[in-house]
């Protein structure tokens, strides 16, 4: 899998600048072209009014656009972007989620790269408006830069549920984490299950059923991943009890992965996880890592 186009927004933040970093090591490794989007919203044309006393809301708006735009212009040569005429720079005016998915559609965008945090500082990047809006109104994935690009991707965790989703989810990782085999984890918890049998079996037959369980759910992942046809060597299994998003961040940590990939809903067809689910969890949870969100 190759990236054809990716559309990186931006606020021209600090927080915005690794998810510029990466946007550019991914369009080097793939040989992308690039889109870099910033939307303006309210209060347009104040700063242009100051310079041009008595200029129009169109004449402001457009001094405005201009110099946002050669902003992003010098933010994205500070970061390291080369002038071949792969990366191209837009600046309007809109609602920003609009304005993203907008383009995203236009220029069929492979990949949309957000930074973790806007100018606001939204400690969890899925609780802010504007990306918790596109992930629920977009198919196209998300990538979510919570760190400083200092090379490709080395490795990533990929939590796999056995649906759909989870497979597409693989070959994300697959083609943007070359580096070494990616770590799929299948999390199953057992507490609800304990709650109820607790006081109906004794604690040897309880002991028994989990690894009934778990040995099944061994087999089913072993199934799933040789069903990816990945290529041998290029994935390792972990099955691990307790509940998924812990157990994807305790991962995260001792395999020292930079980036986690995975969807948005699994086996249990959630309209929308990102509302209460693993992946938002995991987004606001996770700092060592960026989160890859795929819809299909």
């Amino acid at each position: 899998m190759k990236l054809k186009s990716i559309l990186y927004a931006t606020d021209l933040s600090s927080g915005a600048d690794n998810a510029g970093r990466r946007s550019l090591q991914l369009q080097a490794e793939h040989g992308a072209t690039l889109r870099v989007l910033s939307v303006l919203s309210g209060g347009f044309g104040v700063e242009a009014r100051g310079r041009a006393p008595g200029a129009d809301s169109d004449t402001a708006l457009a001094a405005q656009i201009d110099d946002q735009t050669q902003s992003m212009r010098e933010r994205l040569m500070a970061l390291g972007t080369v002038d071949d005429g792969r990366t191209e720079y837009v600046c309007e005016q809109g609602q920003g989620y609009r304005k993203i998915l907008e383009h995203a559609e236009a220029m069929k965008a492979d990949l949309v790269v957000v930074g973790s945090h806007g100018q606001r500082r939204i400690q969890d990047v899925l609780l802010g408006t504007t990306t918790h809006n596109l992930v629920n109104r977009t198919e196209r994935p998300i990538l979510v830069v919570k760190n400083a690009a200092a090379s490709a991707y080395q490795r990533a965790v990929v939590p796999v549920d056995f649906s759909a989703l989870s497979s597409a989810a693989l070959r994300w990782a697959n083609a943007l984490a070359t580096q070494s085999p990616l770590l799929a984890i299948h999390a199953f918890d057992m507490s609800a299950l304990d709650e109820v049998l607790r006081n109906r079996l004794q604690a040897s037959e309880l002991k028994r059923i989990e690894k009934d369980v778990q040995a099944d759910r061994q087999l089913e992942l072993e199934r799933f991943l040789d069903a990816s046809k990945l290529g041998e060597g290029r994935y390792e299994a972990k099955l691990v009890l307790g509940q998924a998003h812990d157990m994807i961040a305790k991962t995260v940590v001792e395999t020292k992965a930079d980036l986690v990939v995975m969807g948005t809903h699994g086996r249990g067809r959630i309209k929308d996880v990102l509302l209460g689910g693993v992946a938002r969890r995991v987004v606001h949870q996770i700092k060592e890592a960026d989160v890859l969100l795929v819809r299909k």
